[in-house]
């Protein structure tokens, strides 16, 4: 299940009944599995709530841990020649870059070469510095576990037109690029292993542990979550959803995420019961 927009509702919380129904469900034996675009660290509080062992897939599908103890499952990280090649053309264009790397043990997700509190980054921390360093060059700090690449502006073009380029690089056969606005921030183009996903830290978990895709109820609200509603056994698109993810999710909920939608799903369609 996707966090934002999905399991959290308006106001960033975790109903009182989807948090009953998941934790009876954990209680039942069954395993959950946030998938979400959040790093880990942020992500972590929430998974916390529930009263059991589950996991988090963050940075959309780069990294897998498992909570309550963070410790690794997987990962995919961007090679040493396709960071080097994407920092180089963004710096070229005037775009100051923000890494996202696989630090956690070590108390650090974001790199960057001002602090991430910057005008420049148009907020993109919410004010956490705790966990964010500021380095001369993010290359030679960062070439190791990189999650995610970010380019931040107001202005969507500009963006764009850094995408087509970077997607012109002899380097971008090994890499994927997303554009999309973070609400309050700006719009953000991140560049990310090309074979990474949620569904592919979510089919190489089921995998190992012998589990069916047919068995997967998978619940989001953006565009990135159709790749896992679509081939989980049962997809759901939020009510909340963009238009796009409802068009194209095999199905739709009757409920938002302001009206307990994952847990409304789960009661009416008898994926849960209770006496």
């Amino acid at each position: 299940m996707d966090l934002d927009g999905t399991l959290l509702d308006s106001r960033g919380r975790i109903s009182s009944l989807n948090s009953y129904v998941l934790n009876s469900a954990l209680e039942k034996g069954m395993r959950l599995v946030i998938a979400t675009g959040r790093r880990f660290s942020s992500t972590l509080p929430f998974a916390r709530e529930f009263k059991g062992d589950l996991f988090v897939i963050s940075n959309n599908g780069q990294v897998m841990r498992e909570s309550p103890s963070g410790a690794r499952v997987s990962e995919t990280y961007l090679s040493s020649d396709a960071i080097a090649a994407v920092l180089d053309s963004g710096k070229r264009e005037g775009f100051d870059p923000i890494l996202h790397v696989d630090h956690y043990e070590e108390g650090i997700d974001i790199l960057a070469e001002s602090p991430i509190t910057d005008p420049r980054f148009y907020n993109y921390s919410g004010g956490d510095t705790e966990r964010s360093r500021v380095v001369e060059d993010c290359f030679l700090h960062g070439s190791d576990r990189v999650l995610v690449a970010c380019f931040l502006s107001q202005e969507k073009t500009r963006l764009e037109e850094l995408e087509r380029k970077l997607l012109c690089l002899p380097e971008a056969s090994g890499f994927r690029t997303v554009l999309t606005r973070i609400h309050g921030v700006s719009f953000c183009l991140e560049i990310l292993e090309k074979n990474s996903s949620k569904w592919s830290a979510i089919s190489s978990f089921l995998k190992a542990n012998g589990l069916d895709p047919g068995g997967v109820a998978a619940f989001g609200d953006e565009k990135n979550d159709l790749e896992m509603l679509s081939h989980a056994g049962f997809g759901f698109a939020m009510k909340n959803a963009v238009p796009y993810l409802k068009k194209f999710a095999p199905y739709n909920t009757r409920y938002s995420n302001d009206e307990d939608g994952i847990a409304m799903t789960l009661l009416e369609l008898g994926i849960l019961s209770f006496p």
